[in-house]
């Protein structure tokens, strides 16, 4: 058998790439140029003390806004607020190391959900790295729906064909070039989001542009009502979610526009009906299953 031979050819090419420092808040201008038409993002991040919603909360909740110029580039960092909250218990040992905060940070620390609420509707979008996550937890924090969109920078980007390989937000971080001195604090997180959103990519289009567009497509929601207890296999491989506690329990999936027909064969063919089909404006994604009804 020929043995592998190692390779030490010149090819020529610089694959060494320099990571720098994700900007800081001092670093981002807090007003737009005078005239300049933007629009008003809300940027964040949510610590808990757990993955489960209907369990856990939030201890650390970061909320930026940025301006948004018509090509998508972030031209200021209007505001940067963040705050810390007592869960009323002490922290388990993984989420004091995860996140660095003590049972004493927390002690007594509460944030005004009546001023969540305003920042979230003042903006034209909110934009999380994992909406899907951060929401939920938000709307029960503020016990209440916001109906403003939302975007998901990890699931609304198209993170592959902009040859990105998809990961956690550091791992995307770093490909676009930065890294981030601390991570799990909301207010690092937050910064670090905006930077990657501001990322120009090969075809031109920010990051941010990107999500924007995603949010602006249009999507819907299967919902697979009435099928048989037999296809649950087939529908959790496919990424179907169960949305138990509902007044009928069902499985459902997020669908966009370039996977609608796909989707549907898959659907028609498999379950051998069609599934209920209902319009998942941006206003209504990412929502925690029990705060919605089914069609």
């Amino acid at each position: 058998m020929n043995n592998l031979n190692e390779q030490s050819e010149e090819t020529g090419n610089d694959d060494r790439r320099v990571l720098h420092p994700i900007r800081g808040r001092n670093d981002w201008p807090r007003t737009a140029a005078e005239g300049e038409a933007v629009r008003r993002v809300a940027v964040i991040d949510c610590e808990t003390t757990g993955l489960a919603v209907e369990r856990h909360q939030i201890i650390e909740l970061c909320v930026a806004i940025v301006l948004v110029n018509e090509v998508g580039r972030i031209v200021a960092v209007e505001v940067v607020r963040s705050g810390l909250i007592d869960p009323g218990h002490p922290l388990t040992a993984e989420i004091a190391e995860l996140t660095g905060l003590t049972d004493q940070d927390l002690d007594g620390r509460s944030i005004d959900e009546e001023q969540v609420t305003k920042i979230l509707a003042s903006c034209e979008g909110v934009i999380a790295y994992n909406a899907g996550f951060d929401r939920p937890f938000l709307e029960k924090m503020i016990n209440r729906h916001v109906a403003v969109p939302w975007g998901c920078a990890m699931a609304d980007v198209p993170w592959r064909e902009i040859t990105f390989e998809p990961g956690p937000q550091g791992y995307l971080l770093n490909q676009a070039g930065y890294y981030m001195p601390r991570v799990h604090r909301a207010k690092d997180d937050v910064l670090a989001l905006i930077q990657l959103l501001d990322h120009v990519c090969d075809d031109g289009e920010t990051i941010m542009a990107k999500t924007l567009a995603s949010m602006k497509a249009p999507a819907w929601r299967f919902e697979a009502q009435g099928a048989p207890y037999g296809y649950r296999h087939d529908l959790r491989d496919q990424r179907y979610r169960w949305a138990w506690g509902r007044l009928h329990d069902l499985w459902h999936k997020h669908v966009r526009a370039e996977a609608y027909q796909a989707e549907l064969d898959w659907y028609v063919s498999t379950i051998g009906k069609e599934p209920v089909i209902v319009p998942l404006p941006a206003s209504e994604r990412y929502r925690f299953h029990t705060t919605w009804t089914p069609a």
